[in-house]
């Protein structure tokens, strides 16, 4: 999919990247705030794994490692639906 700036699905999928590198970064909240955006107008189309960790990610968060780990599968699933 080529990205437009003025389609708001492509919004979405980028703001999937930018969920993976604010978590990557250490900056959890401004992470899953992107991470909830992109959940809204995605909806089924993520991975359900991805939408739990948008509803409880205190579930999911709990050391640095595992911050990591989840936001390299949030930049997998960007690169999938980039693709698409």
């Amino acid at each position: 999919m080529a990205l437009n700036k003025f389609d708001y699905q492509s919004d979405a999928i980028v703001n999937l990247y930018r969920a993976s590198l604010y978590l990557a970064r250490g900056s959890q909240e401004v992470g899953l705030k992107f991470l909830k955006k992109a959940k809204n107008e995605l909806g089924k189309k993520l991975d359900q794994k991805l939408i739990s960790l948008a509803i409880t990610p205190k579930a999911f968060l709990k050391s640095s490692q595992s911050r990591l780990f989840w936001a390299e599968k949030i930049l997998d699933e960007y690169q999938n639906l980039r693709r698409v």
